[in-house]
């Protein structure tokens, strides 16, 4: 097996370069990029439509991801932003609120329902799994786990 070097004087790195693609598939980069659009919108306290044509002129090409995909979901996130923070916080125990939530775990569980409403042929078993494993990229494990419970609980709230 043939190990890489890297010259970490010159910045060489075993990270994908900044907005380079870190799935191959358009679809998994266009999910990963609204999930980043939504955690961006939620700090910046902007509107996610506004976020999302950032993405657009700046990240989305060099990611190859796929900009229908990406579209349908931020859109669908902004329009129904209020409703999905309800449907999230009406699915957690009392113990927990939105605000307690982790951002990037908010983020991902607004994208994954987003997805669930717009994009019709897709199923609650291929959207969580899509989303589990984006949460395993910056979520610990226990996270993860919550995050797959909750995309279960979620989709069937919208699916029926």
């Amino acid at each position: 097996m043939k190990t890489t070097e890297f010259d970490w004087d010159k910045g060489d790195d075993a990270f994908p370069h900044e907005n380079g693609p870190l799935t191959g598939d358009k679809r998994t980069e266009a999910r990963v990029c609204a999930v980043q659009a939504l955690y961006q919108a939620q700090l910046r306290k902007l509107d996610a439509r506004d976020v999302a044509k950032e993405f657009e002129l700046a990240r989305l090409a060099a990611r190859k991801a796929d900009k229908k995909l990406f579209a349908l979901i931020v859109g669908e996130a902004a329009e129904g932003a209020g409703r999905y923070q309800e449907m999230i916080a009406g699915s957690l125990t009392d113990a927990w609120t939105w605000d307690r939530l982790d951002p990037v775990l908010r983020a991902l569980l607004w994208a994954g329902c987003a997805e669930l409403t717009a994009n019709t042929k897709v199923s609650i078993a291929v959207v969580a799994n899509e989303y589990v494993n984006i949460a395993k990229g910056f979520l610990p494990e226990d996270q993860v786990g919550f995050a797959n419970r909750m995309l279960d609980v979620l989709g069937r709230k919208i699916k029926g």
